[in-house]
């Protein structure tokens, strides 16, 4: 193998390990987890294609001494008069060589000696011994179709791939094309949205009306969905009417004395519950409306008694008004991002909280915000500070639409959670 071919057979094997080491870098340091969800296959796919690469880079520089089958063993552009051909195995004769033979026309005038093989097709240079001729030469050209031979003649250095085929500018180009942008958005891109961004995403925009993620984030869905095992398990566990035993056949009671007729007579007209006969049992709780208890049994609570809810689950009682009546006047807690507030803040009392919310990967996350009231001038914050906020909830109309509001008791600055998205 020439230099050049061993150096950029060396490069690619670098392109290999370098995509595939940033692949499992990302994947072993936790960084992937600011840009895939958990569920699903692209975490596990990032992993097994960053081994994949690794492995095929290593499998190349393991093998790069290997000859190259086909292409090398055997000369390329050579000239028919640098060799003999004796191909015994392919013609069953030799070349150039000499031999008797009886002309019909003569003595030697006007005959043509044509020496066609089947295998190799083209004539041969030889020298007859003729009775009259005296000897002479019969030249003929070769026509070479070298069909038997084996080989190709005419054509040197073979290119493999784009980096042997193109010129040394040319493999720069592609090398920074493959390198560059990949080792630069590593080692720079942050792992997180800017402030710029989160804003143009619709930070101060919020739709509290949306429904688009209201099955996983709604309190009222979630309500529903523990009171449906109770319901099938109490079908489950009721007994069919196949399993009960008959009912007892009674002869009719004998009629009775006139004056124990009258007296029941008198007791059904005013109604007099009999005696001695237990209280029907109370029907089963219905979910079919939001209350107190149905929050207590679904969401968490601090030991102080506080509500923790994630800022989406807030965003969506915007939206629902049985479980506002629930919410209104209860304390919650939540873990956010901060930003100064720019809607319905003028007398300075407010600031905003979000959370970004991911979809399919982080290129579709989108900010869900709820304002925080202070009652009084807000405190100085930097932008995107990570809070823990503890208040009082209530809702406001502002415009077309019922805003959540946490009216704070206490915000102050935490660390950031394990998932800065939620999935």
């Amino acid at each position: 193998m020439s230099a050049t071919r061993t150096l950029v057979h060396l490069l690619s094997v670098a392109m290999l390990l370098l995509w595939g080491g940033v692949l499992l870098y990302f994947y072993i340091s936790g960084r992937l987890s600011n840009y895939l969800p958990p569920d699903g296959i692209f975490r596990p796919m990032v992993l097994i294609s960053g081994i994949g690469l690794c492995v095929l880079g290593l499998f190349n520089l393991l093998t790069m001494g290997a000859e190259d089958v086909g292409c090398e063993g055997h000369d390329h552009g050579h000239s028919h008069d640098e060799h003999d051909h004796d191909h015994k195995e392919c013609c069953g004769h030799d070349h150039d060589h000499a031999h008797d033979h009886a002309h019909k026309d003569g003595c030697c005038g006007g005959h043509d000696h044509e020496h066609k093989q089947a295998a190799c097709d083209h004539d041969h240079g030889h020298k007859h011994e003729h009775g009259c001729c005296g000897g002479h030469d019969h030249g003929h050209e070769h026509k070479n179709e070298h069909g038997c031979c084996g080989h190709n003649h005419g054509h040197e250095g073979h290119a493999h791939g784009i980096l042997e085929e193109s010129s040394w500018p040319g493999r720069i180009v592609v090398l920074l094309i493959l390198a560059a942008p990949l080792s630069w958005a590593a080692l720079s891109t942050p792992d997180r949205y800017s402030q710029n961004a989160i804003v143009n995403k619709g930070l101060y925009d919020p739709n509290y009306k949306d429904t688009s993620r209201a099955d996983q984030f709604s309190l009222q869905n979630k309500s529903k969905t523990a009171a449906q095992p109770a319901t099938d398990t109490i079908a489950a566990t009721a007994p069919k009417a196949s399993d009960l035993p008959p009912a007892a056949t009674t002869k009719p009671a004998s009629t009775p004395p006139p004056g124990v007729a009258a007296a029941s007579a008198a007791a059904e007209e005013t109604k007099t519950p009999p005696k001695n006969i237990p209280a029907p049992a109370q029907a089963s709780k219905s979910y079919g409306t939001f209350t107190l208890e149905d929050l207590k049994k679904q969401v968490p609570q601090s030991k102080e008694g506080n509500f923790i809810l994630e800022v989406p689950e807030l965003y969506y009682t915007g939206g629902d008004l049985e479980v506002q009546k629930v919410l209104t006047g209860q304390m919650v807690e939540t873990v956010a991002q901060i930003l100064p507030e720019k809607v319905n803040n003028a007398d300075g009392h407010r600031m905003r909280i979000f959370r970004m919310l991911v979809q399919c990967c982080a290129a579709d996350a989108r900010p869900y915000s709820v304002p925080v009231d202070f009652g009084k001038k807000a405190p100085e914050f930097k932008d995107m500070t990570w809070v823990k906020v503890v208040g009082k909830m209530n809702y406001k109309k502002e415009g077309n639409q019922t805003v959540p509001i946490i009216e704070t008791t206490k915000v102050e600055e935490t660390t950031a959670p394990d998932n800065a998205m939620i999935y």
